[in-house]
């Protein structure tokens, strides 16, 4: 199990705590800590040879846990967040599953929200329940992963083989390392999704606002970049499709834009979407009404 961590004293605790008491398989818990300036140090030292820990400057979290990898020793890899829980069967329901079906290298399951402030019983599913429940025990493809979004890394298990393969994960993405693996992986590697919640993900809502604009530009730098480096990735998701999703996402980062009062940013990011769907006139009026604004000097 790799766990980046940094600066999560307040969480970090009762995070280790959930992974420490997974039932099933043996496994190491190899905790990264990314250069925290908190007491997570002295945190890490109480738990003594229960835990690995590779201490190293920050350089943010896909860093954090590539070296985690690269110190981790067993034939699959699962990944955990430092303020983050994990549910039972964490490891022991993918693990199963793996060692039986060896045609497989990664298994993806399902998470829920912990409530506001993160305290107290889960909110909500990760994924809507109709989307989990029609993916539930079925082979996910490229296709899948690229529509749902399926990234959360907190609920997968992984052969070691596969990973080091498509890796590493990149630096490039500050919020969206953990998909862009997923979907490498899915080009080359066949999957499976349980729909059983596997992690607790905590919510933060500092900077709520800034990281939703920057998962906006991160999701379209992604798929660009997707599809610059692997051409295939049109044998599973047609162009056109390709177009109407990354034509919408362009809307909304320019809606974004707008009301954050970037008018020359949100011109750019609707002309991208004009350009891919040049017959949505929501767009076109998106534009028009974005061109007079510039003009009127708002």
């Amino acid at each position: 199990m790799v766990i980046p961590t940094f600066n999560r004293a307040e969480y970090l605790p009762e995070s280790l705590e959930s992974v420490l008491r997974q039932e099933g398989p043996a496994f190491e818990v190899v905790v990264v800590d990314d250069g925290s300036t908190d007491e997570t140090p002295a945190i890490l030292a109480r738990y003594g040879g229960a835990i690995r820990v590779v201490a190293r400057q920050h350089e943010g979290i896909a860093a954090a846990r590539n070296a985690g990898v690269e110190a981790a020793r067993g034939r699959f890899i699962a990944f955990h967040d430092s303020d983050d829980v994990a549910l039972a069967g964490r490891l022991a329901v993918p693990h199963e599953y793996l060692s039986e079906h060896p045609e497989f290298d990664v298994v993806v399951g399902n998470g829920v929200f912990l409530a506001s402030g993160g305290r107290g019983e889960p909110s909500r599913p990760w994924l809507k329940p109709e989307v989990a429940a029609a993916l539930d025990g079925r082979e996910i493809t490229f296709r899948e992963v690229f529509r749902w979004n399926l990234g959360q890394l907190q609920a997968t298990l992984i052969s070691r083989e596969s990973l080091l393969a498509v890796g590493p994960l990149s630096s490039e993405f500050i919020i969206l390392d953990d998909l862009d693996i997923m979907l490498r992986l899915a080009l080359r590697y066949r999957a499976v999704f349980f729909n059983r919640p596997l992690f607790a993900y905590r919510r933060d809502g500092v900077g709520v606002t800034q990281n939703r604009m920057l998962l906006r530009e991160e999701s379209i730098r992604l798929a660009e970049r997707l599809l610059r480096e692997h051409p295939e990735m049109l044998d599973h998701v047609a162009k056109a499709d390709y177009d109407r999703r990354q034509a919408r996402r362009y809307a909304r980062l320019a809606e974004m834009r707008q009301e954050a009062g970037d008018i020359a940013g949100a011109r750019k990011a609707i002309a991208e979407a004009c350009r891919l769907a040049p017959r949505h006139v929501g767009y076109r009026l998106q534009a028009l009404a974005l061109t007079v604004r510039s003009r009127r000097g708002e």
